[in-house]
């Protein structure tokens, strides 16, 4: 596994913050850094298989990636990242206690990806960009300026995570579905109750799953099913048929189609691969 290292990134030693930019980000192998960072989505899609665990991208999908944590990238279409990176939260120079900004133990894995509302992302995509245009300057105005502009970028992100009802929108309700579906795939739903669930109408529901993921409802949410699938087959004893049932599926045969289908090799083969 590839150890990404922070001064390969961060113009000189005296700076905290920096930004990274991936347009487009392309397949990338499982990697680890001695650095933290805030991965944000501007566009496009992915599956990022992070810590083991995968998770689809979409527009607007933020993540928080630890030093150590391990990640990789995989089926991506043009998808563009902005990645915030930062040595440590002990490594600031003008701002301190920032711990409760960030995602703690007790959060994980609830707060290290959700989606930002539209209205938020460009707010989030604005602050990046002050910050992206900074000069390198290891002055101390400067590195005050720098890490000024990364505090609000946490101040967003908080607000997002914790207060994610301040604005009653129809794109804010299809942001809660879409986090309701990451825990709740392995369930039947039936998109009319989850209209109803989500108070929008079923037309808005399709519409806007279609517009964030580039998926129908249903390819989504078998997307999610298979990619937990995969996993169990990696990572797990139980049988294919259980792993089938556990993830969603009344029927294994049709999961090992629709599973040959997604991954281009039969769930049986897989786990021979495995073994």
């Amino acid at each position: 596994m590839t150890l990404l290292k922070g001064d390969d990134y961060f113009a000189a030693p005296e700076l905290t913050v920096t930004v990274e930019r991936r347009l487009p980000q392309e397949a990338f192998p499982e990697h680890y850094h001695d650095f933290h960072e805030i991965m944000l989505v501007e566009s496009g899609s992915g599956v990022h298989i992070f810590n083991d665990i995968p998770y689809i991208l979409t527009a607007g999908t933020a993540c928080f990636v630890r030093a150590n944590d391990h990640h990789l990238f995989e089926n991506v279409d043009n998808l563009r990242l902005t990645n915030v990176l930062f040595r440590s939260p002990k490594a600031f120079r003008f701002i301190q206690d920032i711990d409760n900004f960030l995602p703690q133990d007790h959060h994980y894995p609830t707060q290290i990806h959700w989606q930002l509302s539209p209205p938020v992302l460009q707010q989030v995509l604005q602050c990046v960009t002050q910050l992206a245009a900074l000069p390198d300057n290891v002055d101390m105005g400067a590195i005050a300026i720098r890490e000024s502009l990364f505090l609000q970028l946490l101040i967003l992100f908080y607000q997002q995570r914790f207060q994610p009802q301040l604005r009653d929108t129809s794109e804010n309700r299809v942001n809660q579905l879409l986090q309701w579906l990451q825990s709740h795939y392995s369930e039947e739903v039936n998109w009319t109750e989850s209209a109803e669930r989500f108070s929008l109408a079923l037309r808005t529901l399709h519409r806007q799953i279609k517009h964030y993921t580039g998926m129908t409802p249903q390819r989504y949410l078998n997307r999610l099913r298979l990619l937990e699938a995969r996993r169990r087959l990696y990572q797990s004893d139980q049988s294919i048929t259980d792993i089938a049932y556990a993830c969603g599926f009344s029927d294994s045969n049709h999961f090992s189609t629709q599973f040959r289908r997604e991954f281009s090799v039969s769930p049986k083969l897989m786990r021979d691969q495995v073994g």
